[in-house]
């Protein structure tokens, strides 16, 4: 049972703000005017209704910037105090004035979101926005981390001065509830303002988690109708409302909390927020959930990696290469084809083979494994590129006993990436000393196809299964479409000749290769 003193207990939604990561903070008005005419009708203290930022080079939309005409429209449909948050790392104080001189008379709290590591920056930033007559929630973010931060040695009892709510945010979903009770203990004994809670729900646990925090003193808890927020999501605000209402005899509308649901179902649908495995192990190692799939959409990382990664202690560069001989060619190729993963290459399968046919002296370089097999009766020197778990796809795949015309290549740093190599393959596989790119594209995988390009000293390069992707294009793909564009606009600025023979988006030039045969 939670305790009576729960009666007071306040509650913040913000759905609009934690669950734009996945819209772009675009909500069509037609749900926003469901979304506030129900929630008029909850009990709920606090909506906040987005971000407040800066001019950025990045389309996001209407609810990351907040103009002045939106928040005068949520504030004459919303009859709850309003709330929107900073991103303290973005944000000067000042930039202050010019950020939150529309908001005044409009918004009743401004929450800022922050990294422990900036500690005293924030306790400045939000001295300022106190002083502009605001009541402010410091958002401490990566709760459990906060070891690793000494956090607890520090003064936090400076920001008692300059805040209304001090927020414990479980930005990877990785507290349990005793952590939970242990956090509440030992900042209680510095903050003497209200605690909050900000739960995010990687191992399922936002709702023990909040129902711990409030247990232990918090005083205000955030949610998100149907959990919709950030990776795995938040707290539901309809869960957390109807315990409350069995527990705590909070008085609930639950015809308006069902249809403020079902008013999100859609949403549900279209982006399948939630917790899987990859968040899940976000939460249980502490990791970031954007970088979690990064590694796994974007880099192909496979999960064992992920995880030794972040459990063992970082291998150095120079101590895998001591592994595996440095790529040193026999002989140069002055032209070489490229090969991602794309469909253009095995629809057009017959031609590739004919053309490699015709020109034996043109080496093969494996992006990716999914379009070997186009290439399995070819003749011609092939390098395959083993990043993440492309070793494991090799072992299922490649025909084992046929190694006289392949090279498997590493990337020379793995500190954060150690690539699976089959002991088969043991024998026959290389690591390239160096990539020349910049630093965050070690890991690229079009990088390292380049790079060893690079050292077969290839004038001409030949792509194919670079199709580029379709409009429901999602965020990792986008980053993936940009990278590889540079890392073309870095070859061609070589003076390295650099074709597309199927299809493509990229901005390079084209020839087809039914043109070349």
């Amino acid at each position: 049972m939670l305790k009576e003193n729960t009666r007071d207990l306040k509650l913040l939604d913000c759905t609009l703000r934690d669950g734009g990561y996945y819209t772009h903070w675009d909500f069509d008005d037609s749900l926003v005017d469901e979304y506030f005419r129900e929630i008029n009708q909850l009990p709920l203290e606090y909506v906040e209704i987005g971000y407040r930022s800066k001019r950025s080079s990045s389309y996001e939309g209407a609810y990351y910037f907040l103009p002045k005409f939106l928040l005068r429209d949520c504030k004459e449909k919303c009859n709850k105090k309003l709330a929107i948050i900073l991103n303290e790392k973005e944000v000067k104080v000042k930039d202050l004035k010019a950020l939150l001189k529309p908001c005044k008379g409009i918004i009743a709290l401004v929450r800022i979101a922050v990294d422990p590591i900036n500690l005293n920056r924030a306790i400045t930033l939000s001295k300022a926005i106190k002083e502009l007559g605001f009541k402010v929630g410091f958002n401490l973010m990566y709760a459990s981390k906060w070891e690793n931060h000494s956090l607890y040695n520090k003064d936090l009892n400076r920001i008692n001065d300059v805040a209304d709510y001090f927020y414990v945010v479980d930005s990877f979903g990785g507290l349990y509830p005793k952590d939970v009770e242990e956090i509440f203990t030992k900042i209680q004994r510095q903050i003497t303002i209200p605690i909050g809670f900000h739960g995010h729900d990687n191992l399922e646990l936002a709702l023990i988690n909040s129902l711990t925090a409030i247990t232990s003193g918090a005083q205000i808890v955030d949610s998100t109708v149907m959990g919709m927020g950030r990776g795995a999501g938040n707290l539901k605000t309809e869960l957390i409302l109807t315990i409350l209402n069995k527990q705590n005899k909070l008085l609930v509308n639950f015809d308006a909390l069902f249809n403020l649901c079902k008013s999100f179902q859609h949403l549900r649908v279209k982006y399948n927020w939630g917790t899987n495995l990859p968040y899940m192990i976000s939460g249980a190692f502490s990791m970031p959930q954007d970088t979690v799939m990064s590694k796994i959409k974007k880099r192909f990382h496979s999960l064992n990696s992920i995880i030794n990664e972040n459990v063992s202690p970082k291998q150095s560069a120079i101590s895998n290469l001591q592994d595996f001989p440095i790529f040193k060619p026999n002989k140069s190729y002055a032209s070489i084809l490229v090969v991602g993963g794309g469909k253009s290459t095995i629809k057009n399968k017959k031609a590739h083979q004919e053309f490699l046919k015709q020109n034996p002296d043109i080496a093969i370089v494996f992006v990716s494994s999914k379009n070997i097999h186009v290439f399995s009766n070819v003749a011609n020197y092939q390098i395959h590129c083993l990043l993440g778990k492309e070793g494991q796809r090799l072992e299922k795949m490649i025909n084992l006993e046929e190694f006289s015309n392949k090279t498997f290549i590493i990337p020379p740093i793995i500190s954060s990436l150690k690539s699976y190599v089959p002991i088969c393959l043991k024998e026959y596989t290389q690591a390239i000393k160096e990539v020349d790119f910049e630093s965050n594209l070690e890991e690229s995988a079009t990088a390292l196809a380049f790079q060893i390009g690079f050292d077969l000293k290839a004038e001409k390069v030949f792509l194919t299964g670079y199709d580029g992707y379709s409009e429901n294009i999602q965020k990792e793909e986008m980053e993936l479409f940009k990278e590889n564009q540079l890392i073309f606009d870095h070859v061609i600025s070589k003076g390295i000749s650099l074709y597309s023979i199927t299809p493509t988006q990229y901005n390079i030039k084209s020839k087809s290769i039914y043109s070349l045969l």
